[in-house]
């Protein structure tokens, strides 16, 4: 497949009119308009009270404004819970808080941030008059990158928060283990009405953890999947605690969006050793923050501190397309197309790989890897063969010192390898073509506006050809042409026709042609 194929797509679907995709995943809020219809007050997780024992537990949340305007939840957070008065806070919320299009392997560290991000702790439905924002003047880290994490510096001191009764949450060193009772704090947005969008609890439990997790362009490891209700956008980087306990253990990453289909943007996917887990409508996962965890000392997030496990994005640089392919293609088998270049003043002198499929791989151990070749300034393409069967997988990419694939200095490339990732897909849309027939004007004015309507992410485009009733068939391939997202007008007194259209996933897969009949007028 064309490299680009399926970011073209996704593109032009935004600009026909699916503008949800793009914020129902992930869990920003965006604005002006929301991602989703207003749920009904049964969907909505309860508000919380400022006085009341979960309100205490949680007032070190509130709302983020961060990338592009975007609204998000954060929390304060230190490593011990008793900073010095006059250290800068540090708030953690979701990396994609700070930006919506990072890449695959893309690691921020101490940057400055842009004007006009905040943070609003203690952000609840009944204390408005005591809200204070906080400008957001550094990021300290933010990676999507294994996980979805950022830690963002106030202007304000740990002092400052103090004066309003806001003190900082610790961060657990473990993970939720399943059937644990969690409970999360997060101000949704989208699908909210104005007035009510604060601080909301989510009493939920775990239903699998260490999970494997794909969507759109990013792969996550140890992601936690719950049964949390009342998620929606704005609730990104809301705090996941234990219910009987007050550490963080996550924050709220991502959800399977309600109406779509399969996996892609707005439908996360799991790995797993029997093959893609497409999850059930509404299911939330939550970040781990046990990473984040071992990086915090006293005076903020050290990623040089020993026994850090973030990565601070020394490895090799990849370039891919995040292909969606048939096995087979017009140019013969499928393959890799992945480039990879040395990083920076990093010395990677050689480069290996390995592949294998999401949930499966471990790209963090050595075993598997081909021997290591010479990694020059040029870079190197990897373009073997991918596997046949449906599946998504992942290309494990590690630059390292020297041939040998041993030494500290390999050890610490394996901690941190950079990735790629491709889907095989042979398998036809699930659902059947659909079309959106409009009938105006009336006698020998009347005609119809008819258009295919997509079905994200089983059907993404269509080819399309329509003509009078008596002279087209449908099943006959000859005529079809690609449906460039403007309607088709036709008029009725020149009728009866017939409208067919053939739908497409990512893979180029077709479904079966479907025929829809517009009557004429003097039926």
């Amino acid at each position: 497949m064309v490299r680009g194929t399926v970011l073209a797509r996704i593109r032009g679907i935004l600009a026909m009119g699916t503008t949800g995709i793009l914020a129902a995943g992930l869990l920003w809020g965006g604005s002006p308009a929301p991602a989703v219809e207003p749920s009904s007050a049964a969907d909505e997780a309860p508000l919380l009270d400022a006085g009341s024992p979960a309100g205490k537990k949680f007032r070190a949340s509130g709302r983020l404004i961060g990338g592009n305007g975007t609204t998000c939840t954060a929390t304060l957070i230190h490593a011990t819970g008793k900073p010095d008065p006059a250290d800068k806070a540090l708030v953690l919320s979701n990396g994609h808080c700070v930006s919506d299009s990072m890449k695959t392997n893309e690691v921020i560290a101490s940057e400055s941030a842009p004007a006009g991000w905040s943070f609003t702790p203690a952000f609840f439905h009944d204390n408005v008059s005591e809200h204070q924002r906080f400008p957001v003047e550094r990021i300290t880290y933010a990676t999507m990158k294994d996980i979805d994490v950022s830690v963002l510096q106030l202007s304000a001191t740990y002092g400052d928060l103090q004066k309003l009764e806001v003190t900082p949450r610790t961060l657990s060193a473990g993970r939720p283990a399943v059937g644990s009772a969690l409970q999360a704090a997060h101000a949704p947005t989208d699908g909210v009405q104005d007035g009510k969008r604060f601080l909301r609890l989510s009493d939920c439990a775990v239903t699998a953890s260490s999970v494997s997790l794909h969507e759109y362009t990013w792969l996550w490891e140890g992601a936690t999947r719950t049964d949390c209700l009342g998620i929606s956008g704005g609730s990104s980087g809301g705090a996941v605690t234990a219910t009987d306990g007050n550490q963080l253990v996550g924050l709220i990453n991502t959800v399977s969006t309600s109406g779509y289909l399969g996996c892609g943007l707005g439908r996360p996917c799991e790995g797993s050793p029997s093959g893609l887990v497409v999850p059930k409508d509404n299911t939330v996962y939550a970040t781990p923050v046990d990473a984040v965890a071992s990086c915090l000392d006293e005076r903020g997030l050290r990623l040089d501190k020993q026994g850090c496990r973030l990565d601070r994005g020394q490895q090799v640089n990849v370039t891919a397309s995040g292909q969606h392919t048939q096995s087979e293609t017009s140019q013969g088998r499928a393959r890799w197309d992945a480039h990879i270049t040395p990083a920076g003043d990093q010395a990677h002198a050689y480069v290996t790989f390995k592949s294998g499929p999401l949930g499966v791989i471990d790209c963090k151990k050595p075993e598997g890897y081909a021997k290591p070749q010479p990694l020059t300034s040029a870079g190197v393409d990897y373009d073997e063969l991918l596997a046949e069967e449906d599946n998504i997988y992942v290309l494990c990419v590690v630059g390292g010192p020297d041939n040998t694939l041993r030494g500290h200095g390999w050890d610490t490339s394996f901690a941190h390898p950079s990735y790629a990732y491709a889907r095989v897909d042979n398998t036809a849309p699930s659902v059947p073509p659909q079309v959106d027939i409009e009938r105006f004007g009336s006698g020998a004015e009347a005609s119809y506006w008819v258009r295919p309507v997509y079905a994200p992410w089983e059907i993404t485009a269509y080819k399309v050809k329509y003509g009078p009733e008596a002279t087209i068939d449908c099943a006959d391939p000859e005529g079809y042409r690609h449906y460039l997202g403007v309607p088709t007008t036709l008029k009725a007194s020149e009728g009866p026709w017939t409208y067919c259209a053939i739908g497409y996933d990512n893979a180029d897969n077709p479904t079966k042609p479907a025929a829809f009949a517009l009557p004429s007028t003097t039926r």
